[in-house]
């Protein structure tokens, strides 16, 4: 049924009314107003010419549609994702079959003709149809590379939703921009247990037609995704005569909320639970630094000028994972250890950094630098080595962003 109802939809298009109109008009005109008199010779000519003409004509076609697809599969990018692309596939597909269709029974009617009884009308007639048919290509390969197909399409998957007046208007860069960030959500947590080159260059619309029957929580929200898509790639396409949809805009908040508590949720039970368990591996690891320096010969009060290398290269020791990777110092760009995550956006779980500042002006240095760090960093240590007393201030914020310090000796 959908062959026939698009076969429907592309015969009754503006342009094929008008031209069958047209031909209506011309037959009635010749029939009743004007006396047809051609010789028998010119009847079988109408119907052999009309039989070539059509039969080349739709030799050209398959061509014309082999050329389509591969222009359609070698540009499909950011703009068209798998649907949008079979859409165009199908959609030109059943026109070419409706216009082979159609001149199929033009050349059949030629054929049959041959054994009937000269007649003028029907050779006319004949004729008539030859020319609708030509019009018929003429208007498939128009549509075949009319750019605003894409455009028309886009719209027709956008539905619009009926929303309150007085909504606040979404600009399309905070759209897109919050677009991105859902993508790079979904991402994470399809690559937080699985291979990141599997997802690292597939876009949003790919992850979802391809990858959503394998991760129910994709599944689970596939039309709110969908419509989403549609929003965003109508709104790129035809940004000019289409404002953001708010509902959508705040469906889409919404599911990038839910995945980023999925992504959290994955870092408590997987990787740190909380961050009392990553100052107990802290203090482990500043424990075992200070054993190995209990029989050093350094004077008291003075320290190792390379005492933060050694520190740093025993938290390589300790922060081990499938989960995460560590850089520190130079390859570091924010703290001088930090642990990021070994997934698709590599979130920045952990920075630590290692200080020796007098303990009085510690507290204000600490707060300073916390505040600095705490929206790049889920999880912020200070480690500070007091010289004097041979130990280590260990601070760090609570969940509630309250301040703490341990002491390690």
């Amino acid at each position: 049924m959908s062959f026939f109802r698009h076969a429907m939809r592309f015969l009754v298009t503006t342009y094929n009314l008008v031209l069958t109109s047209f031909l209506l008009a011309v037959y009635f005109i010749m029939v009743y107003w004007i006396k047809i008199d051609m010789i028998e010779s010119n009847v079988t000519w109408v119907y052999s010419s009309s039989m070539q003409t059509l039969a080349a004509l739709i030799a050209l076609l398959p061509i014309s549609y082999g050329y389509y697809i591969n222009n359609v599969d070698s540009e499909k990018s950011d703009d068209f994702d798998t649907y949008v692309v079979e859409r165009l596939k199908r959609d030109v597909y059943y026109e070419m079959m409706t216009v082979i269709a159609f001149s199929l029974i033009v050349i059949i009617l030629n054929l049959i003709s041959f054994f009937l009884q000269y007649h003028i009308i029907s050779s006319f007639v004949i004729a008539l149809l030859t020319i609708e048919g030509i019009g018929l290509i003429a208007l498939y390969i128009y549509r075949l590379f009319d750019p605003r197909k894409v455009r028309e399409l886009l719209k027709e998957f956008d539905t619009v939703t009926d929303g309150d007046p007085n909504q606040i208007a979404i600009s399309l860069d905070t759209f897109i921009t919050e677009y991105l960030e859902l993508e790079s959500a979904v991402k994470d947590f399809l690559s937080n247990e699985n291979d990141n080159e599997m997802i690292d260059k597939l876009p949003l619309y790919d992850i979802v037609d391809n990858l959503s029957k394998d991760f129910p929580q994709v599944l689970e929200h596939y039309d709110t995704f969908k419509e989403i898509i549609f929003h965003r790639n109508n709104l790129i396409h035809n940004y000019m005569d289409t404002a953001v949809d708010y509902t959508k805009y705040a469906k889409m908040l919404e599911l990038k909320e839910l995945f980023e508590r999925y992504n959290d949720q994955f870092i408590h039970q997987k990787v740190f639970p909380n961050v009392g368990s990553i100052r107990k591996t802290i203090e482990k690891g500043l424990g075992e630094y200070l054993i190995d320096r209990q029989n050093d010969l350094v004077d008291i009060g003075s320290i190792l000028e390379d005492y933060k290398e050694d520190v740093v290269s025993l938290l390589h020791s300790y922060f081990i994972s499938e989960y995460y990777l560590t850089v520190s110092l130079e390859e570091a760009s924010d703290a001088d250890f930090e642990v990021l995550q070994n997934n698709y956006s590599e979130r920045k779980l952990l920075g630590i950094d290692v200080k020796s500042i007098a303990p009085r002006k510690l507290r204000p240095i600490a707060s300073s630098f916390f505040d600095r760090l705490n929206e790049r960093f889920m999880y912020v240590f200070l480690i500070n080595f007091d010289p004097e007393h041979n130990q280590f201030i260990l601070m760090y914020q609570t969940k509630d962003k309250g301040l703490r310090s341990v002491v390690v000796k």
